[in-house]
């Protein structure tokens, strides 16, 4: 027995260890952030004569009205008609195909070369459907929008010109902005961990020039860069972060131009954020298998191998705190008093953590000059408890990117959607309801981890169970919905 408990325990600080180093990558990332100054992206102005051809891409799969609104707001962007190709690339059903082309036609002039098309089969997802539109056409430059984005009419003049000035980049990113953000608490507290990760993380990320990973939408690549990373494959559901590593890894940069914002939707349930997250987690777990061995095997030094590393293992977070609270509890059933240091370790990589995860989420708010926001404090409390919530989704995720199943592309279900799968609520609720239990003897380091993790599982689970959240101040758009598939 005491030897198992060594044994155990010794496990338990290794999983520490790697918990305060995710924790430890925020602090760099913050402090990169604050004191690395913006690098130069030049935008020179360029007459119409000189403006090359751009290929806007738009993968919509049974996103009814939303498909609509998308391509028209890709209609209205400020570019030369000649040079301005548009695709809606519809991996929905075939009954919905007619209708979708019905109402796209309506809403968009003639004028606009303007092409919907169907592959018939979803080989390779969206990953599958963007390499397939890139059949149809040779523009040099391809924007991506999903079909809950809305592009600026001025996007293309402020973004393409980064590109055309310096053949080094392979992709320009803009920062989403939320029209839903103020829906209801869960997306004020995805609002938050989202502009964290842009103002924040991708930021300093770009200011260090480290690489950065394309965020799947409101971006535009350069082609020759897709072709020379291998393009676009369908063997991870995170084919954004894929492509982004495979084409630093051939010695491509990428910008982020954090003053172009384009809005977009949250998920507005609980059963839609977590079916959105357990597909990020697992895409990452995908990509980490991957790619990790090619980029131990490149000529990068080595401490920009372990950066890539951390950055594409951040999904980690979530497994190895399962993990910790698996050995803790096995150790609380064997009734064994913790070593003093792993104590200690604990305590301080507890703390270390919820100090970072505050600053991080606080940053992100004083960079985009809304820290004197009402309720700030209440959002990154509830964007610290909701997370926790997915602990038992996407740790199951990440063991299944690991295991080899077999892959399934769970699209989230956007606002006003019913969410198709099994899950309502049930195995966050009896989790949390017994790590209580459970943990009434445990070590005081883990109480507060503990009482964060038990009011995540709660809320998820119970907003589960609710099917929805109450609507707080944004009304539904009629004209969003109105056109029905």
């Amino acid at each position: 027995m005491e030897g198992l408990s060594l044994i155990l325990q010794s496990a338990l600080a290794c999983v520490l260890v790697l918990l305060a180093l995710l924790s430890v990558q925020l602090a760099v990332l913050g402090i990169l952030r604050v004191y690395r100054p913006q690098p130069r992206v030049r935008v020179p102005h360029l007459p119409d004569e000189a403006l090359p051809r751009v290929l806007v891409q738009l993968p919509v799969c049974d996103e009814g009205a939303l498909a609509v609104r998308v391509a028209a707001a890709a209609a209205r962007l400020d570019w030369p008609r000649d040079k301005l190709e548009i695709q809606v690339l519809d991996d929905g059903r075939f009954e919905n195909h007619a209708a979708l082309v019905a109402a796209i036609r309506n809403a968009i002039p003639a004028d606009v070369n303007l092409s919907i098309l169907r592959r018939g089969e979803r080989t390779g997802f969206k990953a599958g459907n963007l390499a397939f539109g890139l059949v149809h056409s040779d523009a040099p430059y391809v924007a991506i929008f999903d079909a809950d984005f809305v592009p600026p009419s001025d996007f293309l003049r402020r973004m393409v010109p980064a590109l055309v000035s310096d053949p080094g980049l392979a992709f320009v990113q803009a920062r989403w902005t939320h029209a839903n953000r103020e829906r209801n608490w869960l997306t004020c507290a995805q609002g938050l961990l989202l502009d964290s990760h842009f103002a924040v993380e991708q930021e300093a990320r770009f200011r260090a020039g480290l690489p950065i990973s394309f965020n799947g939408t409101a971006g535009i690549w350069r082609r020759d860069a897709i072709d020379s990373g291998g393009g676009w494959t369908g063997d991870t559901l995170t084919e954004d972060l894929d492509l982004s590593i495979r084409c630093a890894l051939k010695g491509w940069r990428a910008a982020m131009m954090s003053d172009i914002e384009v809005p977009g939707e949250l998920p507005e349930t609980a059963a839609a954020w977590r079916a959105q997250q357990a597909r990020w987690t697992k895409g990452h777990a995908q990509v980490a298998r991957k790619l990790i061995p090619t980029i131990w095997r490149s000529s990068f030094p080595v401490w920009k191998k372990a950066v890539m590393t951390a950055q594409i293992c951040q999904f980690a977070f979530y497994t190895l705190a399962a993990t910790s609270v698996a050995i803790s509890l096995t150790l609380m059933a064997m009734g064994v008093v913790y070593m003093r240091s792993v104590a200690h370790l604990g305590l301080a990589v507890t703390a270390f953590g919820f100090m970072v995860s505050i600053s991080y989420l606080y940053l992100g708010q004083a960079m985009l000059g809304r820290q004197h926001l009402p309720r700030l404090a209440r959002s990154i409390v509830l964007a610290l408890i909701f997370p926790s919530g997915l602990v038992l989704s996407n740790t199951r995720a990440a063991f299944e990117a690991f295991a080899g199943t077999q892959m399934v592309f769970v699209r989230t279900p956007k606002a006003g959607a019913a969410y198709a799968g099994g899950w309502r609520g049930w195995p966050e609720i009896v989790v949390g309801l017994l790590l209580p239990i459970f943990a009434l003897s445990e070590q005081a380091w883990s109480a507060p981890f503990f009482i964060v993790a038990v009011a995540g599982l709660i809320s998820i689970g119970g907003m589960g169970l609710s099917g929805s959240m109450p609507a707080r101040t944004i009304a539904r758009d009629p004209a969003r919905d109105s056109i029905q598939f």
